[in-house]
């Protein structure tokens, strides 16, 4: 174990270039051995992504002198120096570079906002349990920028933000937002949101907009019971040039958006159920573990119960978005109807169980597919919703609305009532899951998950939209949901139509496996030039898809991928489709009593 605390100063001021400058003093006594490591298996990311590729400049010095070092063969996170150095005082410097452009990965520094993960900013003795090794970090920000962080600050020196030391593993699940255009908001009691964007005019004004951020926490209290943390902080970017991501946090999140979350807050809709997912994370993932991402190192971890760790978080972000009013009830519904039909119309399940998509974030890195609906990916995340709401639905059903999945997750993931709020020592496993469900309510869940999970499943999961009171239609326009989604991210959806999705540029972004667009052998990036004697243009198409379905014409494209340009055919068309639900019943429907708002409305004080 340390002597003592090591220091990490990281200088965060050269915006210009877009890194981080990082200088480690390792206490005589620290190291066991003559290894040191940069965190490999972040949690998180489900996958060794620790930003190895980036750390440049590396120098370990001793006494002023130059220390060797030299990179394992078999792990490039980890760093051999000469025997003889064990025991030394040691000095580490080098460069956390990070991304100039997107192509090059998630871009972290701009010149008004930036992303401090901890994660890319220290070295340490790679055989010392991570628990064990006590660090005290230090940051210098560029002058005049705001930050947000759930690490104690100890103290304010000479421009350098001082905190109280910590081990390892907290000080990785503790990044720092900071920015010159920000803004914090109280949410509740010990909850801030913080908020850095690109222009101070897209920070959030509107009452309603924090009004309903601010029942996402009355939610979410009263669905778990307890808090696992004793203060939280939703660290949000607004930005159009920081990447946007999703990563939680035991005590805060990193919920990176567009620039328009709150200046266009009636259209970036599909986008509200980031900030609850996040935070259900704090339960679910952070607080109980699941088997495999509980370990007491960063070398290795494995991803299996990702249908639990993410599919129960994105069911429970979408309950608390419409619970809430971050997402209406309607939007919501109209949100389960396209993640049912997306999955059901992926043919990858005809060959690929969802348990094997566990594996997806570590061997394929969230990179493009050519043909996502056949590979599969990460499908987890949203069917895993399907299977969470046919789970709810069925216990309300059979209980006639006495239980529900709330109850499970109150007495499964909330701490017990007292003061301790360290997680379990023990993850849970597929068993504990079982178990715990079974004391809401009885049933065969082993053969429930089996089914759903493990084995080939040619059909998405359907049960839970039918008793919940709901049964899948079809329209010839896009639900609002829909718009709203291919507004914000600047697409048209025509795949339950000609299968295809179509981007930018008039580019093709998605082909559906076995539809009419992959039958006129139509591929991702290639490039539609004219929808019959039209140039192409989203309603040219909406307007050959309406006329060749009540002609029974085929639709003719002229098409670009690479120097090669075609005419090619769509037949089969059945006109514009795009997936609702409507109500099977008029009354008492289960899904509507899940989507309604659980806490008690606050009373506005007379004035």
């Amino acid at each position: 174990m340390p002597q003592s605390p090591i220091p990490v100063e990281v200088d965060a001021s050269d915006t210009a270039h877009a890194l981080f400058s990082v200088r480690q003093h390792i206490p005589a006594g620290a190291m066991a051995d003559t290894m040191l490591a940069l965190p490999k298996w972040l949690p998180a990311y489900h996958a060794p992504r620790g930003p190895i590729d980036f750390i440049a400049g590396l120098k370990i010095e001793y006494d002023g002198r130059p220390v060797r070092w030299q990179r394992d063969p078999a792990d490039p996170f980890v760093f051999h120096i000469d025997d003889e150095m064990v025991g030394k005082e040691l000095l580490v410097t080098f460069d956390r570079l990070t991304p100039t452009e997107n192509a090059q990965g998630r871009i972290l520094i701009t010149d008004d906002i930036m992303r401090l993960q901890w994660e890319g900013l220290c070295l340490y003795p790679a055989s010392t349990p991570v628990g064990d090794i006590i660090l005290k970090p230090s940051v210098r920000l560029p002058d005049g920028w705001s930050w947000a962080c759930s690490l104690d600050q100890r103290d304010l020196v000479d421009g350098v933000i001082r905190f109280d030391p910590v081990d390892l593993r907290t000080l990785i699940d503790s990044p720092l937002l900071a920015g010159l255009h920000t803004s914090r908001v109280t949410l509740g009691n010990q909850v801030d949101l913080f908020v850095a964007a690109d222009r101070t005019d897209q920070l959030p004004a509107a009452s309603r907009q924090i009004d309903a951020h601010k029942r996402l926490i009355d939610e979410a209290d009263v669905l778990f019971g307890r808090r696992p943390f004793e203060r939280y902080d939703f660290l949000m970017s607004l930005s159009d040039q920081l990447s946007r991501s999703g990563l939680e946090h035991r005590s805060s999140s990193e919920c990176g958006v567009k620039a328009t979350y709150f200046s266009d807050w009636d259209r970036s809709t599909t986008e509200h159920d980031l900030l609850p997912h996040e935070y259900v994370h704090a339960w679910v993932g952070k607080y109980r573990v699941p088997q495999g991402n509980f370990r007491h190192g960063f070398s290795r971890m494995t991803d299996e119960l990702m249908w639990v760790y993410e599919g129960l978080t994105q069911y429970y972000g979408h309950v608390l978005a419409a619970r809430s009013g971050l997402i209406s009830a309607e939007h919501t519904l109209q949100a389960f109807a396209l993640i049912y039909t997306t999955y059901d119309t992926h043919r990858g399940r005809d060959w690929r169980p969802l348990a094997d998509t566990d594996m997806d974030p570590i061997f394929t890195a969230r990179e493009p597919q050519p043909w996502r609906s056949w590979q599969r990916s990460e499908d987890y995340y949203s069917e895993g919703l399907l299977i969470w709401l046919e789970a709810d639905m069925l216990i309300r059903t059979e209980t006639a609305g006495k239980c529900s999945l709330d109850d499970f997750m109150r007495s499964f993931f909330a701490p017990p009532q007292s003061e301790d709020l360290r997680p379990p020592s023990k993850p849970y496993d597929r068993n504990d899951i079982i178990a715990a469900l079974d004391a809401v309510h009885s049933y065969d869940w082993t053969a429930f998950f089996a089914a759903r999970v493990d084995e080939i499943a040619p059909r998405a999961p359907y049960a839970g939209i039918e008793l919940g009171g709901y049964e899948l239609t079809w329209r010839n326009r896009p639900t609002d949901w829909l718009h709203h989604d291919q507004h914000h991210h600047s697409y048209f959806d025509f795949s339950y139509s000609t299968g295809f999705k179509v981007g930018l540029g008039a580019k093709i972004i998605d082909v559906l496996w076995g539809g009419p667009g992959y039958d006129a052998g139509l591929v991702r990036g290639t490039k539609i030039l004219a929808v019959g004697d039209r140039s192409y243009s989203h309603a040219a198409l909406q307007d050959a898809t309406d006329l060749a379905a009540s002609q029974g014409d085929t639709i003719s494209l002229t098409v670009q991928r690479f120097d090669h340009v075609r005419q090619v055919e769509i037949t089969g068309v059945v006109g514009q489709r795009y997936p609702d639900l409507a109500p099977t019943v008029p009354e008492a429907r289960p899904l509507d009593a899940l989507l309604r708002p659980q806490a008690k409305p606050k009373e506005t004080p007379h004035v």
